[in-house]
């Protein structure tokens, strides 16, 4: 049985969320920085009502060439809201979960938890992300280290 994934952009890597957890997609929302925390949330965010972290995806993974301005992605994660700011919006794409390809060995940090694996595409990889593991990250960061997310490979 097929599972969809929604695919977006964060620098020249093309990233992908369980498309069952998606609440929906917004432009330019705007969030309330909070004094001391970590590089990767960008602050609080308030849609109608809801509060929760946004994060931005190009700092949580190290992505040198990230904007992660343009694009929210707002996730309802085992029950968590999370925002997760990245660069453009994708579509929605459906893969057998027999065909995903489990990260590289030699990643580090976060990115044991934060990468699920990947998906060979006609022209490079869609990385698929452990969204319960980012937002157990977002929700008690402990300051831990950038993952090493640039030696992996990008779209060309």
């Amino acid at each position: 049985m097929e599972r969809p994934f929604l695919t977006f952009g964060v620098g020249s890597y093309l990233l992908g969320v369980p498309a069952d957890e998606l609440i929906e997609v917004n432009r330019n929302l705007k969030c309330t920085k909070v004094p001391g925390s970590p590089k990767m949330i960008r602050g609080i965010l308030n849609l109608r009502g809801l509060l929760m972290p946004a994060i931005d995806v190009g700092a949580y993974l190290d992505i040198l060439d990230a904007k992660s301005e343009s694009f929210c992605i707002i996730l309802n994660v085992q029950g968590n809201h999370i925002a997760l700011m990245v660069d453009s919006i994708g579509d929605i794409n459906t893969f057998n979960p027999s065909e995903l390809v489990l990260p590289p060995a030699h990643l580090f940090g976060q990115s044991q938890e934060a990468i699920l694996g990947a998906y060979r595409l006609s022209e490079g990889l869609l990385i698929i992300l452990d969204t319960p593991a980012i937002s157990r990250n977002a929700q008690s960061h402990n300051g831990a280290k950038p993952i090493g997310f640039q030696s992996l490979p990008v779209l060309n």
